[in-house]
């Protein structure tokens, strides 16, 4: 088998896997739900663009080479959103390292499928009809080509640099570093221009060279851009011969935390010790986990600090902050215990215990939020009330709604998965769920805040609704857990299909 036949069977296979997935075939209604948002999402990128161009004509901020004072901020952006639809497929080549191929084919597909991808022109939605704009009417419709060939070789650059941490963030904390000063090192390097004109001087040079079609700007970003490509390739293949010749070390278990608190709850305190375990021994889980509190206090301190946050952007930071677990945990609820969902039905009140514990879990990290939020209270920017009602709201109401998932979720999630990928998992039931949750407090707030003008209205009601599902939480679990000992054969043959 030749070089570029490897390529082409690569890519054959890995076509036909995510089209003969199980996940895949089962969701379909998902599937078109998220094409849809997909071109209401450009469309809206688009319109971004046109502001902003309409923005940088009004205001006279430099025309089209605005957009390049802006480059290292899209970038970073880019790198942020690829993070949100990429996953990593080093465990998908092992495979083929049984097999006689050409040297460097497998990484090289890795390389070539990260630079053919379609996520690699999300931002040229918003630069070129920017572009259109500001470029066209200035220079003619031919610049357009020099002005968007060297956007695009810029996130293709960024495109192999996401693929290189990515492949070393898996390993360890301490890779974040690389990309954390990377932009971090572009953000400290404007503050020596002496004025923002120097700035926007300097990219503009930058980008008139491009749009020239000068051959020193290409010549540099070429270069780039196959040492990124060279480097990407090294590290690939040094990671993939870890992952399958490296053995780990054993390791000792003297620095295991010891969860014998839970001992007191019995066989409750037993899945309170799955869940705990869960988040800190599943790097996916740990990652969300560590992400969703960093979250938290970045709302907390944007509602103590902005000076223009009004009350709706108060609640809504504050709701979401009490929701967040309960919206990238349960609303999958079950999908990783289905993995073991006959050990599940094979013990006595099993399923009751496993979501009684559940609830009591997500119930103490509603604890984060109300800790995160409550300085805010002494300040005097939000009442504690208000603080304490949505949290009752999300322990009540909110959750009540997340539960029901356990019924509907039939599809099994790897345990060691790092990244959802395509978020092909998501059927749309769970979109509907996670919309509902989202604004189900919304009503009551816009009634008792915005048109009576009475918050204690809004409280009042949130509380009440809050500890009424509160309180009655196991009548309404034990109803979900004889809902799905109802429907458990269908679960079953789900969670074993898509295992």
């Amino acid at each position: 088998m030749t070089y570029w036949e490897a390529i082409q069977t690569l890519h054959k296979h890995f076509y036909l896997s995510g089209r003969r997935n199980k996940i895949w075939q089962a969701n379909s209604v998902a599937k078109y739900i998220y094409y849809v948002l997909a071109v209401f999402l450009y469309a809206y990128l688009a319109w971004i663009g046109c502001e902003l161009a309409d923005l940088t004509i009004n205001y006279n901020l430099g025309g089209y080479r605005f957009i390049y004072a802006l480059l290292p901020l899209f970038l970073f952006i880019d790198y942020l959103f690829r993070y949100t639809t990429d996953h990593r497929l080093l465990m998908n080549i092992r495979p083929y390292l049984l097999l006689p191929l050409p040297k460097h084919s497998y990484t090289d597909y890795l390389i070539l499928r990260q630079l053919i991808v379609f996520k690699n022109v999300n931002l040229l939605f918003i630069c070129i009809p920017f572009g259109i704009r500001t470029v066209v009417p200035e220079l003619g419709a031919t610049a357009m080509i020099g002005y968007t060939a060297g956007l695009y070789l810029f996130l293709l650059i960024n495109g192999q640099f996401f693929q290189f941490t990515q492949v070393l963030t898996a390993r360890g904390l301490w890779y974040w570093l690389i990309p954390i000063l990377t932009y971090l090192s572009v953000v400290i390097i404007t503050i020596f221009f002496p004025s923002p004109q120097g700035y926007l001087h300097c990219w503009a040079e930058i980008g008139n060279a491009m749009i020239r079609g000068e051959i020193g700007i290409y010549a540099v970003l070429a270069l780039l851009l196959i040492g990124m490509i060279l480097l990407n390739r090294s590290v690939l293949e040094r990671r993939i011969r870890q992952e399958q010749y490296t053995s780990e070390t054993s390791k000792s278990d003297k620095n295991n935390i010891n969860l014998t608190i839970f001992d007191r709850f019995n066989k409750i305190g037993e899945f309170l010790k799955i869940e705990t375990w869960s988040i800190l021994r599943n790097k996916r889980l740990r990652l969300i986990f560590y992400l969703n509190t960093f979250g938290i206090f970045i709302f907390s301190l944007i509602t103590a600090f902005d000076p223009e946050s009004d009350m709706v952007k108060s609640n809504g930071f504050l709701y979401y902050s009490f929701i967040v677990y309960g919206l990238s945990s349960l609303s999958r609820i079950m999908c990783y215990e289905g993995n073991y969902y006959e050990c599940l039905l094979m013990q006595r009140n099993s399923i009751q215990n496993l979501l009684l514990a559940k609830y009591y879990f997500y119930t103490a990290l509603l604890l984060i939020p109300l800790i995160a939020f409550l300085p805010l209270a002494l300040i005097g920017r939000i009442s504690f009330w208000t603080i304490l009602s949505y949290a009752l709201f999300a322990a009540g109401v909110a959750y009540r709604i997340l539960f029901q998932m356990a019924i509907y979720n039939k599809v099994t999630f790897s345990m060691q998965a790092t990244h959802t990928g395509k978020n092909v998992n998501t059927n749309y039931i769970q979109l509907i769920v996670t919309l509902v949750t989202i604004i189900s407090p919304f009503p009551i707030t816009a009634l008792g805040t915005w048109w009576l003008n009475q918050p204690i209205i809004t409280n009042t009601l949130l509380s009440l609704l809050g500890i009424f599902f509160i309180s009655t939480h196991r009548r309404w679990l034990i109803s979900i857990a004889q809902k799905m000992k109802d429907n458990q054969y269908d679960q079953l043959e789900g969670f074993r299909r898509s295992r």
